[in-house]
């Protein structure tokens, strides 16, 4: 029923470490036009880290994503429908005419697209997304987002997410600028994050006090710096403050040390190194992301995802060859 595409075009490489890069190496994204091989695109609009994608099919097709489980694609469908499906999850999701959901292509993900399906699609690295949404919270997103189908995108707050990408598609290359293509990513962020049904974020959201410089300085210091030895004045350094303001505003901010968020920035690294297919072995990831205990490494990270790391690793490895097995 359906034309079954697999791909043998591996992700690009997310850092500039030795073992990311040992462990993976492809197509940079910003010549890989969508995260499952084969989509039929008409139309692209690459903005900074992220993308606008549209299409629309001939005929019923089955995609399935290239396994390394480091983008989102937030899913408008105009016409037909498109089904997410996840062998390893059994989870499903059912987007028809009118609908708008969110895709991540993890290892074990397909789409399948109805003939005369027309869509439209906001891409992201998933690292971006949890960065912001994590600034814009007040804390720190550690697990997988998890978007809510709309029934009704257009009567939905979402709507404005979707008549903005429609508008840069129309102005394309128009008076384009690096500032402003920034400013047209962040608005897209943005949009994403205050209109479309996600777990990214608690509480009131109008009631958060806006995070200092000294905090974000600190915190893009900690993602620049998962791999290489870091202490608490090192920190304190980056954000050009004291040590004892720098942990009075983590405190305030993020309920918690520097140094506890860099281990939580930390252990997020290597569950996204882990569902990429680019870990071999648990102490070869905990080693490489500055633990030195590799048994509190596991313990730490089954407190937040809820299994230990052995147990992902051994499954998306598994889910990796199987993909890697011809039909």
């Amino acid at each position: 029923m359906f034309d079954t595409i697999r791909n043998s075009n591996p992700a690009r490489d997310r850092r500039s470490h030795p073992l990311a890069q040992m462990l993976a190496t492809g197509t940079p994204v910003a010549q890989r036009p969508a995260i499952f091989p084969r989509l039929p695109l008409d139309e692209i609009y690459r903005l900074n880290e992220t993308q606008i994608l549209k299409g629309s099919t001939s005929h019923p097709m089955e995609i399935v994503s290239d396994g390394k489980a480091d983008h989102l694609l937030y899913i408008f469908v105009l016409s037909g429908v498109i089904e997410c499906g996840n062998t390893r999850s059994r989870l499903a999701l059912h987007i028809p005419d009118g609908c708008s959901g969110a895709v991540i292509n993890d290892p074990a993900t397909s789409l399948k697209l109805t003939k005369g399906c027309r869509w439209l699609a906001f891409q992201i690295p998933l690292s971006l997304l949890r960065n912001q949404f994590g600034l814009w919270s007040g804390q720190f997103c550690f697990h997988e987002p998890r978007f809510a189908a709309v029934a009704d995108f257009r009567r939905h707050a979402v709507s404005s997410l979707y008549r903005t990408i429609n508008l840069l598609l129309f102005r394309k290359g128009e008076g384009e600028t690096p500032p402003l293509v920034m400013s047209y990513e962040q608005l897209l962020i943005a949009q994403l994050y205050a209109s479309a049904p996600h777990n990214l974020c608690h509480g009131d959201r109008s009631r958060r006090q806006p995070c200092p410089r000294q905090l974000r300085r600190a915190e893009e210091f900690i993602r620049n710096n998962l791999y290489v030895p870091v202490t608490v004045d090192h920190i304190a350094g980056a954000a050009g403050c004291s040590t004892r303001t720098l942990q009075r505003i983590f405190r305030h901010f993020r309920d918690a040390t520097p140094i506890q968020i860099l281990s939580h920035y930390r252990i997020a690294e290597a569950h996204d190194l882990i569902k990429m297919g680019k870990a071999r072995t648990v102490t070869d990831v905990a080693s490489s992301l500055q633990f030195s205990n590799p048994a509190r490494f596991a313990a730490t990270y089954r407190e937040i995802y809820g299994q230990k790391p052995s147990i992902d690793l051994r499954a998306h490895l598994h889910a990796g060859a199987e993909r890697a097995t011809p039909v």
